[in-house]
């Protein structure tokens, strides 16, 4: 059971300052690579000016090779070869845990694996998930629900754009997966009754759940969802 005592965070990108996890010592390391400023891992203020420094765990060769057989078919290589820069991307903090997804270059000899997970501040150490269905992606957009996770999914690929890779459910308890296809890229995710509603360039569009009769509200459960086309609302 998750201890919903304290409030969720939500926040987008872990480019801000925040502060989170006991007594505010723990934020998101911030610095310049060849993409501009952004996260690498987390940082703990000891006191006394010290901190520590917990980076991002990168993913292997090997686990590459085994969530992303499709593409290593159309682009084969090495483990020697195996060159990322995996980073936290968007993220939301839920009382002691910092939940995230790595975000990462993938095209021109750059790879990664996509993943989500957290920093639990009580015991210094990441979890990650890795599933299939979010693998060959990054994170463009999260939201933590109590039973569930929603992750909006993209490909950041050559001449620097993105290419929409769909909206995830990940059930919490049973880490059961549901994904659903979208020709937009997720920005961000918010939680609008028993909709979500699904921040993009170009609008919003509201993901709708469908129940039958006993069913339960929105993040119980796993109800059915369907996106009407006609609530996607451009500014």
């Amino acid at each position: 059971m998750v201890d919903m005592s304290f409030p969720m965070i939500l926040l987008l990108a872990a480019t801000d300052a925040v502060i989170f996890g006991p007594g505010g010592h723990f934020q998101f390391e911030q610095s310049n690579d060849s993409f501009g400023i952004r996260s690498h891992g987390i940082i703990e203020q000891l006191g006394s000016n010290q901190t520590k420094f917990y980076p991002l765990p990168q993913s292997t060769a090997e686990e590459y090779f085994r969530l992303r057989p499709e593409d290593l078919l159309r682009n084969p290589f090495r483990p020697e070869q195996y060159d990322r820069q995996e980073v936290i991307g968007p993220y939301q903090i839920e009382n002691a845990r910092a939940w995230f997804g790595k975000q990462y270059y993938d095209s021109e000899g750059e790879r990664g694996v996509g993943a989500f997970g957290y920093f639990d501040t009580s015991n210094r150490i990441y979890e990650l998930f890795s599933p299939p269905e979010v693998a060959r992606y990054e994170i463009s957009a999260i939201l933590v629900q109590p039973d569930c996770v929603w992750l909006g999914l993209d490909r950041f690929v050559e001449d620097i754009s993105k290419v929409p890779g769909g909206l995830v459910r990940w059930d919490r308890m049973t880490q059961a997966v549901q994904r659903y296809p979208l020709e937009f890229e997720v920005d961000e995710i918010r939680a609008v009754g028993d909709s979500l509603r699904l921040e993009t360039r170009g609008g919003y569009a509201l993901f709708r759940a469908v129940r039958s009769a006993g069913s339960s509200p929105m993040g119980r459960r796993s109800p059915n969802f369907h996106l009407p086309q006609h609530n996607f609302d451009h500014c």
